[in-house]
């Protein structure tokens, strides 16, 4: 029995229960269709299959013991923290900038962390992906998002 991975799993068992437990607080079905609620409880009860087959996994030894890892270096851990003080950021200047700006920059971000320095490929994949969201969703499925300083959209 490996405790550390039966402990991660036992923590993502525990995330899952909580999200199935706020997941339960919004309706599955609304009026024939599928509910805020859909989708959560979806995600929640993926969750919680994991934690348990981790946890299971850990239990019959399947997974084997980690030794010798190595931490990823510094410059690492400041794309993920990079990463996420920009999905914070986005989600506090969604209502004052819109959907399509804030997407477009937490977007522009996360491309460069990931690697990608060429300046076309910054300018252009945050936007048109920003857009096609934002197509999708707002026209599309006619969800209301944030027009922030773009209020000329509707």
């Amino acid at each position: 029995m490996n405790r550390v991975e039966t402990a991660a799993g036992a923590l993502v068992l525990a995330v899952g229960i909580a999200l199935l437990a706020g997941a339960l607080g919004f309706p599955f079905i609304l009026e024939g269709i599928p509910g805020p609620g859909f989708l959560p409880l979806l995600v929640a009860f993926g969750i919680v299959g994991t934690g348990l087959a981790l946890i299971v996994n850990a239990i019959r030894g399947r997974v084997p013991a980690a030794e010798g890892v190595t931490w990823p270096p510094l410059s690492g851990w400041v794309r993920v923290g990079l990463m996420l003080g920009a999905l914070a950021i986005a989600f506090y200047l969604l209502d004052v900038l819109g959907f399509l700006v804030a997407t477009t920059l937490f977007m522009a971000v996360m491309v460069f962390c990931l690697g990608e320095r060429s300046w076309r490929m910054l300018a252009t994949v945050p936007l048109l992906s920003a857009i096609g969201l934002y197509m999708v969703f707002a026209v599309w499925l006619r969800v209301p998002l944030p027009k922030g300083v773009l209020t000329f959209l509707g």
